[in-house]
């Protein structure tokens, strides 16, 4: 049996929530700035939700049956990787037509990347039988993914000379960096769990927040340049 508290799992759903509200508004901000590579954020945005969403309904079974479901515990980065990785592509084009630069043809580099960290994985799961060999490749895909884009994103609210926006954007990245030690520790407390959650809740929201006045701030610009 899992020994997994309700509330905590509840609390769980919180990040899941506001990283949704965060990718609707950068999906808009992308259709708005590069129509084109709105097709690579929006099946980006959902497989990242998609992740989440896996390992917070592993986490409520577990709280509420005791179940461990496996492939749901293990489903977040298999989603999350390549959902990255399509967003910061997508994310690339429309900050770099914001600054009234030509986007280039993304959906290359990102099916190369994809294609390269699973196979990768594979590799050292099946042929080297390697222990969850498949788990740093799209680990390392899925950071620099998330890595990418919030660093484009707090280019492009420094480009458009709101700092405040960016300042959202590196507090959430700043939040990733802090849980990687809490992520790693063992024996994890029930108290480190809630750091944790809190942790990632905070830099969830000001990444929502951040993504919204993003979206608002481009089009008023856009507004202003017409």
């Amino acid at each position: 049996m899992l020994e997994f508290p309700l509330s905590l799992a509840l609390y769980n759903v919180v990040p899941v929530i506001l990283t949704g509200v965060a990718l609707w508004f950068l999906i808009r901000f992308v259709r708005d700035q590069h129509a084109p590579h709105h097709g690579l954020a929006l099946p980006g945005g959902a497989l990242i939700l998609a992740g989440g969403t896996a390992k917070v309904t592993w986490k409520l079974i577990a709280a509420t049956t005791g179940a461990d479901i496996e492939w749901l515990a293990n489903a977040l980065f298999p989603l999350m990787a390549p959902g990255f990785a399509l967003l910061a592509v997508a994310i690339w084009g429309a900050t770099r037509r914001l600054r009234g630069q030509q986007p280039l043809v993304g959906w290359r580099v990102v099916l190369l990347a994809v294609l390269l960290a699973f196979a990768i994985a594979a590799v050292r799961q099946w042929i080297l039988e390697m222990p969850r060999g498949w788990f740093l490749p799209l680990l390392a895909l899925a950071s620099l993914g998330n890595l990418g884009a919030s660093i484009l994103l707090i280019r492009a609210a420094l480009g458009l000379h709101r700092w405040r926006i960016a300042l959202l954007f590196a507090i959430n990245l700043a939040m990733i960096f802090a849980l990687q030690p809490i992520a790693m520790a063992s024996p994890k407390t029930l108290a480190l769990h809630w750091i944790e959650q809190s942790l990632t809740v905070f830099g969830t929201g000001c990444f929502a927040l951040a993504a919204y006045l993003l979206w608002r701030a481009a089009n008023a610009e856009g507004t202003c340049g017409r």
